[in-house]
């Protein structure tokens, strides 16, 4: 049972996570996604781009998180780095998530009634226009022609699911933002909307719906297999990180060990050199005490001879100027 809690509060602390942008830490705002998938909010990473960007031979950029090199897109923008980010792909998975979040977390208000500066309790949610509406609205909806065959889902329902399917019907085509994307690539690994299979996929040979693409995603084996795989490579990476840390600790606690020693060695260089620095100031004292003496014995000695010298030389001056 504790294990499971477990599991669960770390499945909803990595779904935070999903919902965070990297660089500025709050909910995303307008995400975009990188080749690498990872998410930032479009104004976060334009920033990021504008600063890193350097001189006009760039290949790109690199992610803040992974540090692998995103290429230029291709287009008119790619000499200005300032557009690359208007470039990059939304990412309407986490924009479903964040949508099902504040649904969960909060009591929603009827979309339509709020425009009228009303607080009514919303009821429905309709997934084509990603607004929510209470019971008088949701008819007033379904009575429009443009609307009344849109997917509108009981918001207690889309509480109680944990799939955000029920959230985003229209999820609009990147290149193309009135249009929703239908359809799928297979040759490519892209969906698009219809004008863009149109104009860039024509000529490939697997282009099918997007609902095709998707069923039976979910419980089929190569997710299953899909998931198992990158269990695995996360919990290989994770035993490989550990190591790496447990490696770089033992390196450090040795290098401590050898810096230690280091420090012993120079104190016992240090002792030694001062024993022998004391060793010859004794022998230089020694020395110098034995020849100043020495030294000055001979200067009183010769001192001495002079004024002997000195005496007879005036008695024999005194002898030679008195004398008869």
């Amino acid at each position: 049972m504790a294990s499971s809690l477990n599991v669960n509060e770390h499945i909803k602390e990595d779904f935070t996570d999903l919902l965070t942008c990297t660089i500025c830490l709050e909910t995303f705002q307008q995400p975009k996604y990188l080749p690498c998938l990872h998410t930032f909010c479009e104004p976060c990473i334009s920033t990021y781009i504008v600063s890193t960007v350097k001189g006009d031979k760039s290949e790109g950029f690199k992610c803040p998180v992974c540090r692998r090199l995103v290429p230029i897109p291709i287009g008119d923008s790619m000499e200005n780095p300032e557009t690359w980010a208007r470039t990059l792909p939304g990412n309407h998975f986490i924009v479903s998530m964040i949508d099902r979040r504040a649904m969960k977390n909060t009591e929603k208000l009827c979309d339509a009634c709020s425009m009228k500066s009303v607080s009514q309790k919303a009821m429905s949610w309709c997934t084509v226009c990603e607004e929510a509406y209470c019971t008088t609205c949701e008819a007033n909806h379904k009575t429009f022609k443009v609307s009344r065959n849109h997917k509108i889902v009981p918001i207690k329902d889309i509480n109680e699911d944990k799939s955000i399917s029920n959230i985003c019907a229209f999820v609009a085509c990147d290149a193309h933002p009135d249009k929703t994307i239908e359809i799928y690539c297979m040759d490519h690994s892209q969906p698009c909307c219809t004008i863009c299979a149109t104009v860039h996929h024509r000529k490939c040979e697997q282009v099918i719906t997007i609902d095709k693409a998707i069923s039976g995603v979910k419980d089929s084996s190569k997710a299953k297999e899909l998931t198992k795989k990158l269990t695995e490579a996360s919990y290989k990476l994770e035993e490989i990180f550990q190591n790496r840390n447990l490696n770089k600790t033992n390196f450090e606690n040795e290098m401590d060990v050898v810096s230690d020693e280091i420090t012993k060695m120079r104190k016992k260089l240090n002792e030694k050199l001062d024993k022998l620095e004391n060793k010859m100031r004794e022998e230089e004292n020694s020395v110098r005490k034995d020849n100043v003496l020495r030294l000055s014995e001979e200067s009183t000695e010769l001192s001495a001879l002079k004024s002997t010298f000195d005496h007879w030389k005036n008695l024999f001056e005194a002898s030679l100027s008195q004398g008869t």
